[in-house]
C-alpha cells in the first residue's frame, strides 16, 4: 500500500508540472476571447475529459503498444527523458514549449467556436510529454494497485486543472504576467532534475550499469 501511495504522489506531481496548467490557464483565456463564461466551462471540461481518456489509454495499453513496436524500458526513459528535458528548458526560458500550442494554432483556435479537443486537450493537456511521462511509469507498474495509483493520479491532475481553467480569469488577476512565468520556471527546474535522472537510469538499464 506505501509503494502505491509513493507511485501515486510522484505520478501526480510529475505530471501536474508537465501539464502546467497554471501556464496553460493565459493560453486558455487567449483561444476562447470571444466565448462566454459558460462557452469557457463547458470546454474546459470536456477538454479535461478528453486530455484524461487520452493518458488513461496509455496507462492502461502503453506497455502493449512498446511490445508490438520492440520498444524497450531503457529506450522509453532515454527518449522520455530527452524529451522532458527539451520541455523543462522551454519553460526555464518563459516560452511556449514546441509541444504544446503553436502560435498558428492558438490563432487558428480563435476562430473556432470549439477549442475543447484540439488544441485544448491534445496538444496543451495530454501532450508528448504528458504521454512520455505515461509510458515511463506504466511500465514497470505489474499490479492492478499499480495502475489505479497510476490512473488516480491522473484523475486528481486534472481535477485540479479544470478546477483551475474554470477560474482562469481570477487565477491570472492574482498571479499576474510575472507570478505565471515564476510559478512555471520553478516547475522548469524540477523537471530538468528529473528528466536528466530518467536519463541516466535508461543508460544504466541499458548497458546494464
Amino acid at each position: 500500500m506505501d509503494a502505491a501511495f509513493d507511485l501515486f504522489t510522484a505520478f501526480a506531481l510529475q505530471l501536474f508540472i508537465i501539464v502546467d496548467p497554471i501556464a496553460g490557464v493565459p493560453v486558455f483565456l487567449a483561444i476562447t476571447p470571444d466565448n462566454t463564461r459558460q462557452e469557457r466551462r463547458t470546454m474546459a471540461i470536456r477538454g479535461c475529459l478528453v486530455a484524461f481518456a487520452v493518458l488513461v489509454f496509455f496507462i492502461l495499453f502503453g506497455r502493449l503498444v512498446m511490445t508490438y513496436f520492440g520498444i524497450e524500458t531503457s529506450a522509453v526513459r532515454i527518449c522520455g527523458g530527452l524529451l522532458l528535458f527539451v520541455i523543462s528548458l522551454e519553460m526555464l526560458y518563459g516560452r511556449p514549449t514546441g509541444t504544446g500550442t503553436s502560435r498558428r494554432e492558438e490563432r487558428l483556435a480563435e476562430a473556432k467556436e470549439d477549442v475543447s479537443i484540439t488544441p485544448l486537450a491534445f496538444p496543451l493537456l495530454a501532450g508528448p510529454g504528458a504521454i512520455a511521462t505515461c509510458l515511463i511509469f506504466a511500465e514497470p507498474a505489474r499490479t492492478v494497485l499499480s495502475l489505479l495509483a497510476l490512473l488516480g493520479g491522473s484523475a486528481l491532475v486534472f481535477v485540479v486543472t479544470c478546477l483551475l481553467l474554470l477560474r482562469a480569469e481570477t487565477l491570472l488577476r492574482l498571479l499576474g504576467a510575472l507570478g505565471t512565468v515564476i510559478v512555471t520556471r520553478l516547475m522548469g527546474l524540477v523537471l530538468a532534475f528529473l528528466s536528466v535522472q530518467y536519463v541516466i537510469d535508461g543508460i544504466r538499464n541499458a548497458f546494464g550499469l
